[in-house]
């Protein structure tokens, strides 16, 4: 009796594990099966075979109801054959036992909308929230659906209740702001994108991206939103977005200030990540201003001697792009103190320094400087660089006798360009001319060219002609050449006439220099017609066809005046380049 009671027991048990529901056993996932019919349904639709795939798909969902992708597949299918709304009962059995699938209830609340079945939306999304009530998609995708079913103010008032649920969310206040500024209401969607700013980093970009977006509304909401990151009660990460978004928008008053507000609530290490950041930011946007505000903010907390150096190089580029010079100096002589003495890091950085300071307006702290600079490193290959651009501004504030001494001693092409040019000036021709000389093995080709042309014509002319001549070369290199155009103009007459090929080239180049171009021409128009054995008649006939044939109905003189060149000086150097303007303007090509 015990023996057969036994076995009626094991038997109940063997029977109850083989009848364990046929739902239970369909609800386990096998990816391999799925795939197998997902690929199979795949193929059939893609061979226009709608009716095998739409089996393949309630075939798998019958062996795995859970099978998400087969419920996207089949709507993809059932739109394909317009047949939309059958999909219904599908999504509901799916959703009956996934409650929590949000991204089915998202095509459920979809496909209600596409198919007009707008009296249920409401209760589908009411159902959903309750299913999920931990998730705030069924506010967002609702309000969207609302949004086409209903209209802007519906979906408004689902994001509200999503952010009363849920709390300041930011994907529910972007959503929010994107609902008010689509029917025109800046304020309002600027007040949503405001309370999302600060809240998460990483969705920062999306809304100033919407920001920018507006257009013509830029500006009204970049200030309202910048003034609500700026109010109490606020937190460090929205007064960044706001400065962030200051900066953007070019309100660099407002960033500034939201970025003090932001200091006061930060310690010195933090302080410096932010100032950092802050100041990256502004010269990316190009808002230098602000950058130098933030380098000399963060210059006065860092004491690190190698982080201070850093930011010190960065504020001086931050105050030479404003033109601050002041700001400049100081910053670059901080850093040439930063070396130790007459090391190459203190040249370097001395040197950048000189280059800033002989460019500024300060010539006699200029001079002091150089002097300085000159004692400690004597052999500095700047010197030479130096001195020559310090003499010249010296020299263009009428200081001769300073330019000389800064001069004194120094040896280089600049320096004996410059002084050539100081002696020049004094009447000391063949002192100058000797200077010029010893300046051309180390000049640029075209300057050395140009230098050797003007030595060359200083040793022939008469003392009136050198004169001149002089007069205008040293208003060319001191950047007024129309002040040597004005004296050719004036006085070429006056000088013997086989001074004036050499005095009206020097003036064709400085008119050239000043833009002068139709005084150009009459310069070397004179040259053509007056000198045709001068050495200067090659190049300005050439000069002067190029500009001729530029000019309209001007092509039949130019081919005359480069005929005449090339027979007549078929030797010359400039020959073969008058052969070729010659081929160009008789074929109508451009220059």
């Amino acid at each position: 009796m015990i023996r057969r009671v036994l076995a009626t027991v094991v038997v109940s048990v063997v029977l109850s594990a083989i009848a364990e529901p046929l739902d239970a056993l369909q609800s386990r996932p096998d990816a391999r099966l799925e795939n197998r019919m997902l690929r199979q349904a795949l193929g059939q639709e893609a061979r226009g075979d709608l009716e095998a795939a739409e089996a393949t798909l309630r075939e798998l969902l019958r062996l795995q109801p859970g099978s998400s992708s087969a419920v996207f597949a089949l709507d993809r299918v059932l739109r394909a054959g317009d047949r939309l709304p059958e999909l219904f009962p599908v999504l509901d059995a799916f959703l009956g036992r996934n409650p929590s699938a949000g991204r089915v209830w998202a095509l459920k609340v979809e496909v209600l909308v596409e198919t007009g079945a707008v009296p249920e939306l409401e209760e589908a999304v009411r159902v959903w929230i309750e299913a999920e009530p931990a998730s705030s998609d069924p506010y967002l995708e609702g309000a969207r659906a609302f949004h086409d079913a209903f209209g802007p103010d519906r979906a408004a008032e689902l994001l509200e209740a999503g952010l009363e649920a849920h709390g300041e969310l930011p994907q529910l206040l972007i959503e929010l702001g994107d609902l008010h500024v689509a029917v025109g209401s800046i304020e309002l969607g600027a007040a949503a994108w405001a309370r999302a700013l600060g809240r998460d980093r990483a969705r920062r970009g999306a809304i100033f991206r919407r920001i920018e977006e507006l257009g013509d509304g830029t500006g009204e909401a970049a200030v309202l939103i910048v003034a609500a990151l700026g109010a109490e009660p606020t937190t460090v990460s929205r007064l960044e977005a706001g400065a962030e978004l200051a900066l953007r928008t070019d309100l660099g008053d407002e960033s500034v200030a939201l970025m003090q507000a932001a200091l006061l609530r930060l310690g010195e290490r933090e302080s410096r990540g932010f100032l950092n950041g802050f100041a990256r930011k502004a010269e990316d946007l190009g808002r230098e201003e602000s950058a130098l505000w933030a380098y000399a903010k963060l210059r006065e907390i860092t004491d690190d001697p190698g982080e201070a150096r850093a930011t010190d190089e960065r504020l001086a580029e931050a105050a030479l792009a404003v033109g601050d010079t002041t700001a400049a100096l100081e910053a670059m002589r901080r850093i040439t103190e930063s070396h130790a003495g007459r090391s190459m890091g203190r040249r370097t950085a001395w040197t950048e320094e000189l280059r800033i300071r002989v460019a500024s307006q300060d010539t006699e702290g200029a001079v002091s400087a150089l002097a300085a600079y000159r004692e400690e490193f004597p052999e500095s290959p700047d010197l030479d660089a130096l001195s020559a651009a310090l003499a010249s501004r010296l020299l263009g504030r009428g200081m001769r006798m300073e330019a000389m001494e800064v001069l004194s001693g120094i040896e280089g092409p600049g320096a004996a360009l410059e002084r050539a040019f100081l002696l020049l000036e004094g009447g000391a021709f063949p002192e100058g001319i000797a200077s010029l000389q010893a300046s051309l093995p180390e000049l640029e080709p075209t300057d050395a060219t140009e230098m050797l042309e003007l030595t060359l014509a200083l040793s022939e002319l008469t003392p009136p002609g050198g004169q001149l001549a002089a007069e205008v070369a040293i208003a060319s290199h001191r950047g007024h050449p129309k002040q040597g155009v004005l004296a050719v103009q004036d006085r070429i007459d006056s000088v013997p006439a086989p001074d004036r090929p050499p005095i009206l080239a020097l003036g064709a180049r400085a008119a050239d220099q000043a833009g002068l171009g139709d005084i150009a021409a009459i310069f070397r128009r004179r040259i053509v017609a007056e000198h045709q054995e001068a050495r200067e008649f090659p190049e300005a006939a050439l000069r002067l066809a190029r500009a001729v044939a530029a000019e309209p109905g001007g092509r039949d003189e130019a081919v005359r005046i480069l005929e005449a060149l090339i027979v007549g000086r078929p030797d010359s150097p400039v020959a073969p380049g008058a052969r070729r303007e010659l081929r160009r303007i008789q074929e109508g090509g451009s220059p």
